[in-house]
C-alpha cells in the first residue's frame, strides 16, 4: 500500500540552487491555486525563484498566544477536508495495529529520537518490504499522516481506506528524470502503473508541473493541532523488483523531490514555530529478512549551514544511516559544512 512518495518545494534562504529541476509545492497566500506550465526549464527556474520569494518576503512575526490560536483555528477551518477534521478512530487503529504485526519483527534503533508528541515530520528511504508499517508502529502514540501517491494510489478503489487512515493524497512527479529515463521507467511497471507514468510523462511533456498546494495547506493544518506527517522524498518506485507482494524497489536512494522545506516554512508562517524532521532509515536483509529502523535525531533546517538545499541536507541525513551501498545519489553529499 505504500509504493508512493512526496514531491515538494521550498524556500532555502540564500543558498544555491541545486542543478537538478526541483519540483514545487506551494502556497503563496492566494486563494486559488495556481497552475504554473513554464515552456522550459528557464522559464521554469523563474517560476520557482518567484514562489519562494513570496515566502521568503513575508518576515515570520512572534504572535500572541490568542493571535496564534484564532490564526491556526481559522487555517483549519479553511483547509481541513470532512476526512481530516477528527483523529483516526478506533477500527483505523485497529487495522493498523493488525497490518503493523502482520508485517512481522521489525528491529528500532533510536528510540531516544522519537519524539513525545507532535507536531513533526517524519522522512525516510522508501526501498519497501514494511518501511511504512515499522514507521506506523514506531510513531504509534501520535497521530500520523502519510502522503499518499494520487494517481498511483487514491484515485483507485481503496481511496475510501485510505481516508480512514488519515492520508493525504500528492501528485507525482518524474520531473528528476530525462525524458528517456522515464519511458525506461515506465517500462518496468505493471499495468497500471504504466497508466499512471504515462499519465504523468505526458503532463510533464507540456510544461505541467504538480503544484501540490493542497498537500502543503493539509499536512500544515494537521500540524498545527498537533500531529505528525510521513512522507518518502524519493518519490514512486522506478525501479521494482519482484512480483506481487514480494516486490521491492532497487536499494539505492534517488535524489529526494524538494517540498519539505516548504511545508515547514508555512508552518513556521502559521505558528512562529520551526518544525521538527525526523529522518528514518529503513534497512532490510535480503537473505536473512531480518528488518531494522533506525530513528534519528531530530533536525531542523535552520541549522542547515551547507549550500545544500534543505531536502537533499535532510535525506542525506538518512542516506548515512544505510549502509554504504545504498545511499546512492546521497553517497559523496557532505552534510558537513
Amino acid at each position: 500500500m505504500a509504493k508512493s512518495r512526496e514531491q515538494f518545494s521550498e524556500s532555502d534562504s540564500e543558498k544555491p540552487k541545486p542543478e537538478s529541476q526541483p519540483e514545487i509545492i506551494a502556497e503563496t497566500g492566494l486563494e486559488k491555486k495556481q497552475e504554473a506550465k513554464p515552456e522550459s526549464p528557464e522559464e521554469r527556474e523563474q517560476e520557482i525563484e518567484k514562489l519562494k520569494q513570496e515566502i521568503q518576503d513575508k518576515t515570520v512575526e512572534q504572535p500572541t498566544e490568542q493571535e496564534r490560536a484564532q490564526r491556526i483555528k481559522e487555517y483549519q477551518e479553511k483547509h481541513l477536508p470532512d476526512y481530516l477534521r477528527s483523529k483516526r478512530g478506533f477500527v483505523a487503529k485497529a487495522i493498523t495495529g493488525l497490518w503493523t504485526r502482520m508485517s512481522g519483527k521489525c528491529e528500532r534503533e533510536g528510540n531516544e529520537n522519537i519524539p513525545e508528541k507532535g507536531p513533526f515530520i517524519v522522512i525516510g528511504n522508501h526501498f519497501g518490504g514494511g518501511d511504512a508499517e515499522a514507521i506506523l508502529d514506531t510513531f504509534k502514540d501520535t497521530n500520523i499522516h502519510f502522503g499518499i501517491a494520487k494517481e498511483m494510489w487514491w484515485n483507485t478503489p481503496a481511496k475510501w481506506l485510505l481516508k480512514k487512515f488519515g492520508m493525504i493524497p500528492i501528485e507525482e512527479s518524474l520531473s528528476n528524470l530525462s525524458e528517456q529515463e522515464k519511458e525506461e521507467a515506465m517500462q518496468r511497471q505493471g499495468g497500471h502503473g504504466k497508466d499512471v507514468f504515462r499519465k504523468i510523462i505526458d503532463r510533464e511533456k507540456q510544461g505541467g508541473v504538480s503544484m501540490n498546494t493542497e498537500f502543503v495547506r493539509q499536512a500544515v493544518a494537521v500540524l498545527s493541532r498537533g500531529d505528525a506527517v510521513g512522507v518518502y522524498p524519493e518519490g514512486i518506485w522506478l525501479n521494482p523488483q519482484g512480483a506481487g507482494k514480494l516486490s521491492r524497489e532497487k536499494k539505492e536512494m534517488k535524489q529526494g523531490y524538494r517540498g519539505i522545506e516548504l511545508v515547514a516554512s508555512q508552518y513556521k508562517k502559521l505558528t512562529g514555530e520551526e518544525l521538527p524532521i525526523i529522518p528514518t532509515a529503513y534497512i532490510e536483509d535480503a537473505k536473512t529478512k531480518k528488518r531494522k529502523l533506525i530513528v534519528g535525531q531530530p533536525l531542523k533546517l535552520s541549522d542547515n549551514d551547507t549550500e545544500i538545499n534543505g531536502t537533499d541536507w535532510a535525506m542525506a541525513h538518512v542516506a548515512s544511516m544505510l549502509p554504504e551501498e545504498q545511499r546512492g545519489y546521497y553517497k559523496n553529499l557532505s552534510i558537513e559544512k
